[in-house]
């Protein structure tokens, strides 16, 4: 009984000699600084199926792309033909005569701005060709491929 009262003042003493004289604080802040960014995705070529001097309009197929910002960034498009830096004044629709198969075509936008919610949000390069245009080819089917092409363009996107 001896040893367990002895022990039991043991432990009383160490637990009393571990008390704090006093506390003191202080705050600091924590500083972000936020760089807004917008990213774009790959855009997924635009395909045409034409016949010579089809009657109506032809639209095009694919031009998907998405773009991710900053919550609350606001955004715009731009196109622009061929691929040379990006220059003002930014348009958003252009037109091009093909100079592989000489048709016109025009490219547009299924929005011309946007703002930032953190997620990928999706658009398109929409393109028409209109109706009644010959064309230039001496085969059966002719792709608009090869040396003089002009079928490369450029998608901005300001932020």
């Amino acid at each position: 009984m001896k040893r367990i009262i002895a022990a039991t003042a043991v432990a009383a003493a160490l637990a009393a000699g571990n008390t704090q004289a006093g506390q003191t604080s202080g705050q600091f802040n924590v500083n972000i600084t936020l760089n807004s960014v917008c990213t774009l995705s790959a855009v997924t070529d635009l395909a045409f199926t034409y016949t010579s001097l089809q009657a109506g309009p032809s639209g095009a197929t694919g031009g998907g792309f998405s773009v991710s910002c900053t919550t609350s960034l606001p955004y715009t498009f731009a196109l622009q033909a061929g691929t040379g830096a990006p220059a003002a004044p930014f348009v958003t629709t252009i037109s091009v005569t093909d100079a592989i198969v000489n048709l016109n075509y025009s490219l547009g936008l299924s929005a011309t701005s946007g703002t930032g919610n953190g997620l990928a949000q999706p658009y398109s390069v929409t393109g028409t060709m209109a109706g009644n245009q010959a064309g230039t080819c001496n085969t059966a089917s002719c792709p608009n491929t090869g040396a003089g092409a002009n079928n490369r363009h450029t998608l901005i996107v300001n932020y």
